[in-house]
Order: structure tokens, then C-alpha cells, then sequence
């Protein structure tokens, strides 16, 4: 596992230079452009919960819950605070990425309803970063290490000739441990690989059968097979 650099040390870039005065500059700069992203989409998700709160209700009913049953529903409902935050943003993200307003006449996309929108002012890095969402799959990752309050890096599940991805998260490498599984969708930024703010934790006990679910799943279709997995489980508390 990486160390953590500490700022009066030798910077491991080889300058020469005090980390404080070389590459510590860069990744502040790093950090600020990356939390800029975040707040936009953030904003993006506020916005469109606001303003289409009928149509995400029906959303929700046909699509997110499709096939979950009422005692299911009630067992998300009840689930643990936390659990239900993040599930509340996994719900968004997954319909910005890939929902759509089943009844709504003309534009239906709800991405495409936040970047039409002069509202909520994106600037362009951050619509740049909304606009890969549709493009950069919901995939399932084993965490490979993690730096807590600094980094982790993590692989596919499914591929093969998976690389490991390493990911600069203050964040996310505070809620994962080596060796966990999780949904993400990573985003591509000037800085490196990003996730997109979803998270569907997977316990150890339940990856055999998630994973030969998913391998019997065409690729365009496991994003909502590992979605409903995921709540199926949090509706268990598991």
C-alpha cells in the first residue's frame, strides 16, 4: 500500500524540490477542479428532483422499483439511515445516466433536460463531466488497496485482462476497504479516473451469485441487474 507523502519531504516526482512546493501544488489544484465537478453534478441532481418530481415518482415506481415487492419496499424504506442517503443518490445518478420520462412529450432525458436548462449555470468542465455519464457503465470493481482520506484503486470483476484503476477520492477511499466489491461508474477527468457518486456495495457473501448474474447479462443490460440486486439487499439490511 502507497505511503502518504508528508509536505517537508523530498517530492517522489525526483525535482529535488520540497513536496509542499511541487506536486502538493498540482493535486490542490487537483482537488479544487474535482470538487467543482462534483458540486455540478450535485446541483444537476438537486435541480432535477425539484423540478420533475412527478415524472421521478413514476420513474421510480415503473423503473428503480420494477419487480420489488411491497415488503421489499418497506425494507429500504426502514433501512439505516445512512444506507438510505446513499441510496437516494444512486437512485438520481442512475436516472440521469440512464432514465428517461417515460410519458413526457419532446425531451424526455432527464440529462439532457439539465443541460438545456440556463438555471442551474454549469460551466462547461462540469458538463463535460455530466455528459460522459450515459457513455461510462454502471461495473462491478474489487477494491484493490486503499489510502484512507487519500486514494484507492480498484479492478473489474468481469474482465479478464482487467488493469487496476487507481482513483484519487478523499472520500470514497474513507468508505471502502481492500478487498471490498462495489458499483461504481467511473468518470475520466484531466486528473484521472473518478466515480460518479454511486456506490452499491456488494457483501462478500452474495458476489458468486451477483457475478454469474451478470455474466449470463448482456453488457447493456447488467447496469439494472446489478441495481436491482443491490436493492434487493438493501431491503433485506443486509
Amino acid at each position: 500500500m502507497a505511503r502518504k507523502v508528508q509536505r517537508n519531504e523530498s517530492c517522489p516526482c525526483g525535482s529535488g524540490k520540497k513536496y509542499k512546493k511541487c506536486c502538493m501544488i498540482n493535486e490542490r489544484d487537483q482537488a479544487v477542479a474535482s470538487m467543482g465537478r462534483r458540486e455540478g453534478v450535485q446541483h444537476a441532481l438537486s435541480w432535477v428532483s425539484q423540478h420533475y418530481n412527478e415524472e421521478i415518482t413514476r420513474w421510480v415506481e415503473d423503473v428503480w422499483l420494477a419487480d420489488i415487492s411491497d415488503e421489499e419496499r418497506q425494507g429500504i424504506a426502514s433501512a439505516d439511515a445512512r444506507i438510505r442517503s446513499i441510496h437516494d443518490v444512486n437512485l438520481l445518478e442512475y436516472l440521469v445516466a440512464e432514465g428517461r420520462f417515460a410519458d413526457m412529450a419532446g425531451e424526455n432525458s432527464p440529462l439532457q433536460l439539465i443541460l438545456n436548462t440556463d438555471e442551474l449555470e454549469l460551466n462547461q468542465a462540469q458538463r463535460d463531466y455530466l455528459t460522459q455519464l450515459p457513455t461510462r457503465s454502471l461495473r462491478l470493481f474489487t477494491v484493490d488497496h486503499c489510502l484512507p482520506g487519500v486514494s484507492f484503486s480498484v479492478r473489474d470483476i468481469l474482465a479478464s485482462d482487467s488493469e487496476v484503476i487507481d482513483i484519487a477520492d478523499a472520500y470514497g477511499s474513507r468508505m471502502f476497504d481492500a478487498g471490498d466489491t462495489v458499483g461504481l461508474r467511473l468518470l475520466e477527468t484531466p486528473a484521472g479516473w473518478e466515480t460518479s457518486g454511486a456506490i452499491y456495495h456488494i457483501p462478500a457473501e452474495y458476489l458468486s451469485e451477483l457475478e454469474q448474474l451478470l455474466q449470463q447479462t448482456d453488457a447493456d443490460e447488467r447496469a439494472a441487474v446489478l441495481t436491482h440486486y443491490w436493492l434487493k439487499l438493501v431491503a433485506a439490511h443486509v
